[in-house]
């Protein structure tokens, strides 16, 4: 073969070799991991801060984002047990708790899940059962401008004052039931005995203005003026306070909660290697600190370094963990759906 032909052969076959790499790469890209979020605002961060990066260092795995809360994931991870459709659940750890006792929870492992070594260790999990990649404090929010002095306690919410502009999250989500155990705990109840903070409720009821269902009902709220106070959770008020809005968060003298974010994965995904792919980035101490800077929600991991702003605008560090109550999720799920039920028929109708 003469040196032109061998030149020209050695040309086409690099650019056949080029093909056939790029066929194979377009091949993987047609791996889609399912993936709930929180929704609103959050989805915008969660985007930027994980999915966006994450697809570029995986360009194999394409994600695919929709919305959920946590107690609509638990209905579906039972809905699809024996058929996945959702790969990864993200879910508060109420909900995390509900779906590792029923056994919906594919657990992993410091081998699948190299990150889970560098959490503070309040935040590993019995077993590796999930996975916390976030946490916020529930507070009470409240408007700057016409809540003052700030609010000091939980009972601030009682009496004339503020009268038909307060909001009460419903006891089927994370921020209402958070709020109901740090009543109990101001009324003197406790698990077993909730009937201190239900007739409190009922005290309350005729100055409560709604009882929203969503984050995003509770936002609108707040900017229109509608309602001055609200129990809420630290990233959304900050999220809130960065658009303008005149409003702040504080954790009264009764305490507040803390509520954890986890990544569940669905037992049965049919992507499992690229679960556990997306699971471990985000909780890497990069893909943690953009999440806290773009969605304010706390980091888990311990290496995760915040910019000056962000860390002054949410709670973080070990001081903060010690600060907030933890509750025993899987006690209080024992009495959730009986806590529900009386407060649809006695509260909100």
């Amino acid at each position: 073969m003469q040196a032109s032909g061998l030149k020209q052969w050695t040309r086409t076959a690099s650019l056949l070799a080029a093909l056939v790499v790029a066929l194979i790469a377009g091949a993987k890209a047609q791996t889609e991991l399912v993936v709930t979020n929180y929704g609103g605002t959050f989805e915008d961060g969660w985007r930027k801060a994980v999915v966006e990066p994450f697809e570029k260092a995986h360009p194999d795995i394409r994600v695919k984002l929709v919305q959920k809360l946590v107690f609509e994931s638990i209905a579906l991870m039972r809905a699809q047990k024996d058929d996945v459709k959702v790969d990864v659940f993200m879910m508060d750890e109420v909900g995390a708790a509900e779906a590792v006792s029923e056994g919906l929870a594919q657990p992993v492992s410091v081998k699948t899940v190299r990150h889970l070594t560098e959490l503070y260790p309040e935040f590993r999990v019995p077993d590796d059962a999930f996975c916390k990649f976030m946490y916020v404090a529930a507070v009470i929010a409240y408007n700057t401008q016409q809540v003052k002095p700030a609010p000091q306690s939980y009972k601030d919410f009682w009496g004339p004052k503020y009268d038909g502009r307060i909001a009460i999250n419903n006891l089927d989500s994370a921020t209402g039931l958070s709020f109901f155990l740090m009543l109990l705990k101001a009324e003197g109840g406790n698990l077993d005995n909730s009937e201190p903070a239900f007739a409190a409720m009922k005290k309350l009821k005729p100055g409560i203005l709604t009882f929203p269902a969503q984050h995003a009902q509770l936002a609108q709220l707040f900017t229109q003026g509608d309602i001055v106070m609200a129990p809420w959770v630290s990233d959304r008020v900050v999220g809130l306070a960065s658009k303008g809005v005149p409003i702040a968060w504080t954790i009264p003298k009764e305490g507040g909660i803390m509520q954890e974010g986890g990544l569940v994965i669905a037992r049965g995904t049919k992507h499992l290697e690229a679960a556990l792919k997306f699971v471990d980035f985000a909780l890497s101490a990069e893909a943690q600190a953009a999440n806290a800077k773009y969605t304010f929600l706390s980091p888990t991991n311990s290496k995760a370094v915040l910019d000056a702003d962000t860390a002054k605008r949410i709670p973080n560090g070990p001081q903060i963990i010690k600060l907030l109550t933890r509750p025993d999720w899987r006690k209080v799920n024992e009495h959730r759906a009986q806590w529900i039920d009386r407060w649809n028929r006695e509260i909100t109708r």
